[in-house]
């Protein structure tokens, strides 16, 4: 590949399949740790969109069904994809890419996967939606998990997607739930209610947001020892730290 002075590491693809594997027993809050998924090192000159050719072989992906996002630190600390690489950055070189973010390039790929398991076209990226991440919690197993990915409307609201939800999480269709989002866990834990009435808009979510989901426990039933996800993420912060 050249010599060493012309390779730079191409620092970190993480995929669903990272997130599934690790929310809820290496991390809680946020999405992955970078420094446990694929990297992978390529010549400077190289184009963005070449690399897309080793990623299709790497994972048996076809370079049309992949979508790069960058993932940027946040104010709270976790690093989360913020927006899709264009397609003028593919024709480019990485050392480009990689210039304009300070050397250090983390990366998410977007695959949709059909009813069939197969890949299948992605969805256009458009002003007026965003890409969220779902976290489901079980009071009962005091379990945190991810189940996936939605794309939604701005002008759209949460009770819109409920049965999406609930498909996601594996519940009834008309199965009620509470909402909350990520916000900080350091140096006090934040996870708020989603109003379901509020479009995403109004409730200031972006590409890249985690929404947090749970059943909705009913007055007198058993009790928990952490009942929701800000008491279990309070938990998990206290005796983390």
């Amino acid at each position: 590949m050249g010599d060493s002075s012309s390779i730079l590491r191409l620092s970190q693809v993480s995929r669903d399949e990272d997130h599934r594997q690790q929310v809820g027993k290496d991390i809680f809050f946020d999405l992955v740790d970078h420094d446990k998924v694929f990297s992978h090192r390529v010549q400077k000159q190289t184009p963005f969109a070449c690399f897309k050719e080793e990623i299709a072989r790497r994972f048996g992906i076809a370079v049309y069904y992949q979508r790069f996002w960058l993932c940027t630190k946040r104010q709270n600390h976790t690093c989360r994809p913020h927006r899709p690489v264009t397609p003028l950055e593919e024709a480019q070189p990485v050392e480009l890419l990689l210039k304009a973010n300070k050397d250090e390039l983390k990366l998410f790929l977007e695959v949709e996967i059909g009813k069939d398991s197969w890949p299948v076209p992605l969805p256009a990226k458009t002003k007026d939606k965003i890409m969220l991440f779902f976290k489901l919690y079980d009071p009962f197993r005091e379990e945190l998990r991810y189940v996936g990915r939605l794309w939604v409307k701005l002008a759209g609201k949460p009770k819109e997607i409920l049965t999406k939800l609930n498909e996601l999480a594996g519940f009834a269709p008309d199965q009620e739930i509470q909402i909350f989002e990520e916000i900080k866990f350091h140096p006090n834990v934040m996870c708020e209610h989603v109003d379901r009435e509020l479009t995403f808009q109004a409730s200031q979510l972006e590409d890249g947001d985690i929404i947090c989901f749970q059943k909705l426990l009913q007055v007198g039933t058993v009790k928990y020892r952490y009942p929701d996800v800000p008491s279990f993420l309070e938990h998990v912060r206290n005796r983390d730290s």
